[in-house]
């Protein structure tokens, strides 16, 4: 597979002419036509048409244009850990954490790993659970903090997983709703319309999971957000429940402006994990980073 043309290919379909292609690639307009007509008669294919004074995608061709662009994302990423590799002290560490580890966790260990190794550029994705555990497989980011979803590793020669903390998840409610720190059934609160994360959360995947192990209809989710921060809001403002961390509850719940519920026969631990590519297979600054946050912890 000639993967130089099916990149002229690409950036042609991308800006939408061989003239513009020729500009941003530094080739000259023949040479990415010759090339591209090339390709299509050894593979007897036609990618590209002349309508008018257009140049249109066949369907073929619009396939093409969605792999293809994870396909060349995928040659950046690889070009960027060769980067990083040589320009050490230098280069980008990425960190891919659910919405629970970028508000409590990160910002502390990224600021302190900052104010050792200042030639590191850090970028932090705030996304859920399964989305960081995807990243971290994907190479899409070097490190994936999430709550367990119960999702192994593909390959665990090359990938490793190690607990942070364990902690417990709570419902809670705003203080002047009727179940506010009142004990009621599982069955009761999940009657209730509920505030939650969107699918793949690990607190949705969590509370479905128990609804499914006690055989109760799952409650239903009356407003979803993509944010934890908002969901805790709305359910301060006094509508629905909700079912999250003990970490980002209790210091409401000191604040006053966020109530629990008490479930007594549900016990749902919440398992923080730190997901990594194997020691051997890390850059230099990304085990520096593991390394200052189990400090940190057993500090």
């Amino acid at each position: 597979m000639n993967l130089h043309v099916l990149r002229l290919f690409y950036y042609v379909a991308l800006t939408g002419s061989v003239t513009k292609a020729s500009e941003k690639l530094h080739i000259s307009q023949p040479a990415i036509s010759a090339q591209i007509r090339k390709f299509e008669k050894e593979n007897d294919i036609t990618l590209l048409q002349i309508q008018g004074r257009s140049l249109v995608l066949t369907p073929l061709g619009k396939k093409l244009i969605i792999p293809l662009e994870k396909l060349f994302s995928i040659e950046e990423q690889i070009q960027g850990l060769i980067n990083d590799h040589h320009n050490y002290p230098e280069g980008k560490l990425r960190i891919a954490g659910n919405y629970l580890a970028t508000s409590v966790l990160i910002p502390k260990w990224a600021s302190l790993f900052k104010q050792s190794f200042s030639a590191v550029e850090v970028q932090i994705t705030t996304t859920n659970s399964h989305d960081a555990i995807e990243k971290l497989i994907n190479f899409e980011t070097d490190i994936a903090i999430y709550s367990d979803i119960g999702v192994p590793f593909p390959d665990s020669d090359v990938f490793e997983c190690r607990e942070l903390y364990r902690d417990k998840y709570l419902f809670v409610v705003a203080p002047g709703h009727k179940y506010s720190t009142q004990k009621v059934t599982l069955r009761k609160i999940a009657s209730e319309p509920f505030i939650m994360r969107e699918e793949g959360s690990a607190a949705r995947e969590r509370l479905f999971q128990l609804c499914q192990e006690q055989q109760i209809t799952p409650p239903k989710i009356e407003l979803q957000f993509n944010g934890l921060n908002e969901t805790i809001h709305a359910v301060m403002a006094g509508y629905g429940v909700s079912f999250v961390s003990s970490l980002v509850a209790e210091p409401l719940f000191k604040q006053g402006v966020l109530a629990r519920v008490d479930v007594p026969e549900i016990f749902s631990a919440n398992t923080i994990l730190l997901g990594t590519r194997r020691r051997e297979n890390r850059e230099k600054f990304v085990n520096d980073f593991v390394s200052l946050v189990f400090h940190h912890l057993d500090a």
